[in-house]
């Protein structure tokens, strides 16, 4: 009987996940850059939007051989979104880059703040934060599906360690020639551990290395500190 419990539950938070990454998270963004659009180029708002669904929809099309169940899917719609608004976005911003690029970290953290269920929330808890960010690590790790590869470890009681070493996210950019939109993705993880607040719960993070900057893997830690003003730092900042 816990048995069949456990799979229900586990069936419904995967099916709540593909969800927000698949349909809530791409729908929200595409909203958000409407609201940008119509404060600054009202006049393109409408067609610079329907360009991007256009855009996405063939680049999710062209891509459908990339994932391989159901979690990588939704992977592929929140992908295709982000590279057809980077293409689209470049061109209403005169092809500045670095101006595009930050401008889709900054909307799409904001998205992901709000539907983001973040591990953080664990570390409220008065006894053993640092053990309670593990737990929600590996449960939320188990839902990712079969094509991301995350290493969890404890190399010491004061820290926790996560290690990306397969990502659907880079994988799919580095296949379209277009690694550095890969760190637009980051946002995700970066939003719940700039939520570890060490005067709160004692604990402080930090991301060391990014596959998108060329590196091995991406590498997150996070580990007890007496530092109430200890700050995040982050290799993409």
């Amino acid at each position: 009987m816990r048995g069949r419990v456990d799979e229900a539950r586990t069936g419904l938070w995967e099916s709540e996940a593909r969800w927000t990454m698949g349909r809530v998270v791409p729908r929200e963004l595409l909203s958000d850059i409407g609201a940008y659009l119509r404060r600054e180029a009202p006049e393109q708002r409408a067609f610079v939007l329907a360009v991007i669904r256009r855009r996405a929809e063939e680049i999710r099309e062209q891509d459908a051989d990339l994932p391989v169940d159901a979690p990588s899917e939704a992977m592929l719609a929140l992908s295709a979104t982000v590279l057809a608004a980077h293409e689209t976005i470049l061109e209403v911003f005169d092809g500045d880059r670095r101006r595009t690029l930050l401008f889709l970290r900054r909307t799409l953290g904001a998205v992901l703040h709000r539907p983001l269920r973040v591990p953080s929330g664990a570390a409220g808890r008065r006894t053993d934060p640092l053990g309670a960010i593990e737990t929600a690590c590996r449960a939320e790790t188990d839902h990712h599906g079969e094509y991301v590869d995350v290493r969890l470890e404890r190399p010491a009681a004061d820290a926790f360690e996560m290690r990306v070493e397969r990502c659907f996210f880079h994988d799919f950019f580095a296949r379209r020639d277009a690694r550095e939109v890969t760190t637009v993705m980051c946002a995700w993880d970066a939003q719940w551990l700039r939520a570890l607040d060490p005067a709160v719960c004692g604990l402080r993070a930090e991301r060391t290395s990014v596959q998108a900057l060329g590196d091995d893997a991406c590498r997150f830690r996070v580990v007890r500190t007496d530092d109430p003003g200890a700050r995040y730092t982050d290799v993409l900042t």
